[in-house]
């Protein structure tokens, strides 16, 4: 039975090499003429289309519009008196048979290994473009109202042609398109052209262009309409970028959608103009919303050797009251590192990047220096200067019971300060260019509330750079501290060096002026620096070597410990995990370091 079979299932895998003959298509090539001219040509002349079995005659028929195509394209880049000739001819093309799908009648299971060949058409075009057409005169402008809007103005100033350059059609066509896009998008929505127009004088291979543009009156903000929400009108209306009669801008309208998604109060936000009333020249917004839903609830594990494995659950309050008003409990629990939060924030008047927050907690610490247990109660006022920078203005009780190298204290503090910071990164997953810097201030008096007189400041700063094909990371920072009894000093404010984030090759914390005994305690002024280079090795994977240095110091003693060592990057999607080994340069040994979190 099969046997029998063997020509029907040769016959018909050779009806499909016929097939896949025929799908073969001829060849265009091209002389004269420079690149972007011959892409135009092809990009207008297609012969993809065509088949490599017709007959002359429905070639010639197939070809027939081909001088109006060619024509097109050059004028379209401004030649006017191109001059060329189209020749067709067969050519043999030779293809391996098990390239094309032959196979053998008497086995048709097997392919044929012989080469084939078949005819195709071969055409090819000679050119000779002739002279390019010059722009003489280029008359662009806008009248009425929008004459003087810098929408027009700065867009007239950067036209992408200029006069005694070569004519392109698709720029005259993108002047208009660019008026008519600018002026829609600014509200100028009964803007017209009075005329536009593209004369060609093929006698002096010259062109004028002509476009005008009338305005008309440009349109404002009308009604600003906000649907059913759980929030009140008077925190939506923060979110705005305008008021009402403000001048129309779509793109205002698009900042509007973006900061109400980024609020966290929704899930989903539409942002509708109405069509312009040419009555009053205003364009009325209509806002909807879906709300998320009011609670969520957190939960993670993790990992790092200066704490340890940890695991940490976390709820959220996304909406206690029309206010918008919001609370978070945050807790986490580790060998080392334990804590318990509480957070009540009110949005300001810019809440995006403004806000008041209430924040009281527990926290738990136990390092190989150190056993600490500390209630905090604090308010700050976090807001977005104008320049960029995140500013904090805080008041900070802390009451601390601490035990350091053998002494055992307890230290109440109430302490204002104030706060900055500000990043810039051109990747937030993986930057290869970018910078982060911080700086905070903080002060207690003694007798108010307080048992310690201090003064305290802190600067850190780390910058990327791309170097080699991978990337050069260096960070530093300094702490300065004046007060009037060390001893009174808790273990949260003492100054350490050691780490992950520190100086590698030395335990957490483990770096500071030493007492008598030679145990670590801390020291009232910390100086830390590093340089890291990594490069992509597989993926997302890269090899990374490093030097660390500094430590924590009193003011006339300071004792200087280095590391360097190597590393294994994973950029993975929950962000950058990093492996280290690190050696001590000094006291030899080495010190394995696993640790998370994003670059900047």
């Amino acid at each position: 039975m099969f046997k029998r079979a063997h020509p029907l299932i040769a016959l018909l895998l050779f009806c499909i090499c016929i097939n896949t003959l025929a799908d073969e298509t001829p060849s265009l090539s091209i002389s004269g003429g420079n690149a972007k001219l011959q892409e135009n040509i092809r990009a207008h002349f297609v012969v993809t289309d065509i088949s490599c079995q017709l007959s002359e005659l429905k070639l010639r028929n197939r070809l027939r519009n081909s001088d109006d195509k060619i024509s097109e394209a050059l004028r379209a880049l401004g030649y006017y008196h191109g001059k060329w000739t189209l020749t067709k001819s067969k050519k043999e093309i030779t293809a391996q048979g098990n390239n094309n799908g032959i196979v053998s009648a008497v086995n048709p299971l097997n392919l044929i290994k012989k080469e084939t060949t078949y005819e195709c058409w071969q055409l090819h075009l000679a050119l000779n473009p002739g002279p390019a057409t010059k722009i003489a005169k280029l008359d662009v402008r806008i009248d009425g109202d929008g004459s003087e809007d810098p929408v027009f103005k700065d867009y007239l100033a950067k036209l992408p042609t200029k006069v005694g350059e070569k004519l392109l059609h698709s720029d005259y066509e993108d002047i208009k398109k660019q008026i008519s896009q600018r002026a829609r998008n600014a509200g100028y929505f009964d803007g017209k052209f009075t005329d536009h127009k593209l004369e060609v004088n093929t006698d002096t291979n010259t062109a004028a262009i002509s476009i005008i543009f009338q305005s008309g009156a440009r349109y404002h903000f009308g009604a600003i309409n906000f649907g059913p929400s759980l929030l009140n009108d008077a925190l939506l209306k923060r979110y705005l970028p305008f008021q009402s009669s403000d001048p129309f801008e779509t793109d205002k309208l698009i900042t509007l959608q973006n900061n109400l998604v980024s609020s966290n109060y929704f899930s989903s936000v539409n942002v509708d103009q109405e069509n312009p009333d040419p009555s009053t020249n205003t364009v009325a917004t209509n806002i909807t919303f879906t709300h998320k839903k009011q609670y969520e609830t957190t939960a993670g594990i993790g990992a790092s050797t200066d704490t340890g494995p940890r695991i940490s659950y976390g709820l959220n309050n996304r909406r206690i009251n029309d206010d918008g008003d919001t609370y978070q409990i945050t807790s986490q629990y580790s060998p080392v590192l334990s804590n318990l939060g509480y957070q009540y924030s009110q949005p300001g008047e810019k809440p995006l990047s403004d806000k008041t927050v209430w924040s009281t907690g527990v926290q738990r610490k136990d390092t190989d220096t150190s056993e600490s247990t500390s209630y905090r109660a604090e308010v700050a006022l976090i807001s977005l200067t104008d320049n960029g920078w995140l500013q904090t203005l805080s008041l900070k009780f802390l009451r601390e019971n601490f035990d350091i190298a053998g002494d055992s204290n307890s230290s109440t503090l109430l302490m204002p300060g104030i706060a900055y910071a500000r990043s810039k990164a051109n990747d937030r997953r993986y930057p290869t260019q970018g910078w982060r810097i911080s700086a905070a201030a903080r002060g207690a008096l003694d007798g108010v509330v307080s048992n310690v007189s201090l003064a305290q400041v802190e600067l850190d700063g780390k910058v990327i750079l791309p170097l080699l094909g991978g990337r050069l990371i260096s960070r530093g920072g300094l702490g300065l501290t004046a007060l009037n009894d060390f001893s009174e000093l808790p273990a949260s404010l003492r100054f350490f060096a050691g780490g992950d984030n520190s100086v590698r090759g030395f335990a957490y914390e483990s770096l500071g002026p030493e007492n008598s005994d030679g145990e670590v305690e801390g020291g009232k002024h910390r100086l830390t620096g590093s340089i890291e280079y990594d490069h992509k090795v597989w993926g997302e994977f890269a090899l990374a070597t490093f030097y660390d240095a500094g430590n924590a110091f009193d003011t006339n003693d300071f004792t200087f410990y280095s590391s360097a060592g190597l590393g294994l990057r994973w950029f993975s999607p929950i962000g950058p995990i990093r492996v280290d080994f690190g050696f001590p340069l000094k006291d030899g040994g080495f010190r394995f370091h696993l640790s998370m979190g994003p670059d900047l």
